[in-house]
């Protein structure tokens, strides 16, 4: 008679377990020249000295293996736990990473991360007794907002390694010093050929369709209706995708106030909604203000996907963003997505997804009323 299929939650925990265990494995037998210890998935590994170099060509050395990190910015819990399979590493968040957590996969698959402790909200400014508090290895923090959100951590004597946002060669500078921090250089070296593998099919797909790239625009706020424009990954993904961002030149960064009437004049064909406020597809149909709109006659309209991360900004899910604009853009193009994530998330997070899982990351029940949404995407 044949074993009893495992439950949905040890199915889970043997995935996690396996994955733990071959990551443990391949990072044994890894070098790396940044890097002259490895740690364990849950942050006990022993070994040297560590060195790593920031983005700011900071050099951090750590004399014990990093198991308590701090993170100021918002994406890199996720990473960590994308690299560990564990929330052990991550002793303080920003309170913005938590939201997003509960409100997408990260707080389902591993739910102890949303009672970690908050140390900075969205204006990045940490809470420097909280933070001593935690007793942290080393706080991450962005570099490129002032002085003001550096020094007083530097003061505290911690060892503060910072991060520059915005292109896709930031968020690969990422990966490769997460690779290094975390003793899981294999790993980061595998997603790196995962994403450029993936960008090289998206970048064909936009090339074969360039006579019918259409007009796109990000819609970071809608009711304050703030937009990508230059200089923001949005755009960068727009354009990898095979869309014309119709925001470019007006300004630079991902949240660029605009009028309702410059947007009317622009006319996108496709709208992308962002994870950072409630507004969905239905919230723009409804409201006549937007009513003259190409997206909206045409019911172009999508909430971009919320997994592990929000796919919108740059995290270590941002390939299967790339594949799921893409095909947004042209309905033509499948890319076997639900499929894409289920790997994913095996190898990211040692975590089995289910069908309702899927339609939960794709924003299912949101985007249905949206032109070949279920088509593209339901099972």
């Amino acid at each position: 008679m044949p074993s009893p299929e495992p439950s949905p939650l040890n199915r889970r925990q043997l995935l996690r377990s396996v994955g733990v265990a071959a990551l443990a494995l391949g990072a044994l037998g890894s070098t790396s020249a940044c890097s002259t210890r490895e740690v364990t998935a849950d942050g006990s590994g022993g070994g040297g000295p560590i060195t790593v170099v920031d983005q700011y060509d900071n050099t951090i050395t750590f004399d014990t293996p990093v198991g308590r990190i701090v993170s100021v910015i918002i994406p890199v819990p996720s990473m960590i736990i994308g690299s560990d399979q564990s929330t052990a590493r991550n002793v303080g968040a920003n309170k913005v990473a938590i939201s997003l957590a509960s409100a997408g996969m990260l707080g389902t698959m591993f739910p102890a991360f949303l009672s970690t402790p908050v140390v900075a909200g969205n204006d990045f400014v940490p809470n420097v007794e909280h933070i001593l508090a935690q007793n942290p290895d080393v706080v991450i923090q962005w570099g490129d907002k002032g002085d003001d959100i550096v020094a007083p951590l530097r003061n505290a004597g911690l060892k503060v390694l910072l991060l520059k946002y915005g292109t896709q060669e930031d968020l690969e500078a990422w990966i490769t010093i997460f690779g290094d921090l975390l003793g899981k250089k294999s790993e980061a070296d595998t997603l790196l050929s995962t994403m450029a593998a993936d960008r090289a099919v998206v970048e064909r797909s936009a090339r074969a369709h360039a006579d019918r790239a259409p007009r796109a625009m990000y819609l970071y706020n809608a009711p304050e209706i703030k937009v990508a424009a230059d200089d923001s990954y949005m755009d960068f993904w727009i354009r990898l995708g095979g869309g014309r961002n119709v925001a470019a030149g007006a300004g630079k960064g991902s949240s660029l106030a605009v009028t309702r009437e410059q947007v009317l004049t622009w006319d996108p064909e496709v709208l992308i909604l962002s994870n950072f406020e409630p507004t969905t597809p239905s919230d723009i149909y409804r409201d006549p203000a937007w009513a003259a709109l190409s997206a909206v006659k045409n019911k172009r309209v999508y909430k971009a996907p919320l997994g592990g991360f929000s796919w919108d900004p740059p995290c270590n899910e941002s390939n299967l963003m790339w594949l799921w604009v893409n095909s947004v853009f042209f309905p033509d193009e499948r890319h076997d997505l639900r499929n894409r994530i289920a790997e994913t998330y095996r190898h990211l997070y040692a975590y089995d997804v289910t069908s309702a899982d899927v339609d939960r990351i794709l924003h299912l029940p949101a985007n249905s009323v949206s032109r070949d949404y279920d088509r593209l995407f339901r099972a």
